[in-house]
């Protein structure tokens, strides 16, 4: 399944992590994103397989924007087979949704950074 995230969704979004040099949002810039409106509930989208969460897609706005206008991070459990279809497909997913609500910008038009596998290690 995927959706975008609610507030309860909080504890799943802060839980991945990169080990590798690439760009990647931690919970710390998350939390700072948030508080500045620049991430946004319904611009973070998770990927789910039987309640557990599997992908992440961060996508940024400008605080005074009602759509994303770019992706800033994109994860996926390193335990996923072929993470290249799950991240494709979490990204289909948000795009729809940001074009059903007027995005006039498709997000995956601006530079999209490689999805990362992230440390089975959870904060």
């Amino acid at each position: 399944m995927f959706r975008s995230t609610t507030g309860a969704d909080l504890g799943a979004v802060l839980s991945f992590s990169s080990p590798g040099p690439g760009p990647w949002v931690d919970a710390l810039q998350f939390l700072a994103g948030q508080d500045a409106g620049n991430y946004r509930d319904e611009w973070t989208w998770l990927a789910f397989l039987d309640g557990r969460p599997l992908a992440r897609g961060i996508w940024w706005g400008p605080a005074s924007s009602s759509h994303p206008t770019r992706l800033d991070c994109l994860l996926v459990d390193p335990s996923v087979p072929h993470p290249e279809v799950w991240s494709g497909a979490l990204v289909r997913s948000a795009t729809r949704a940001f074009i059903e609500a007027g995005s006039p910008l498709l997000p995956e038009e601006a530079p999209v950074p490689r999805p990362a596998v992230v440390s089975t290690r959870r904060l």
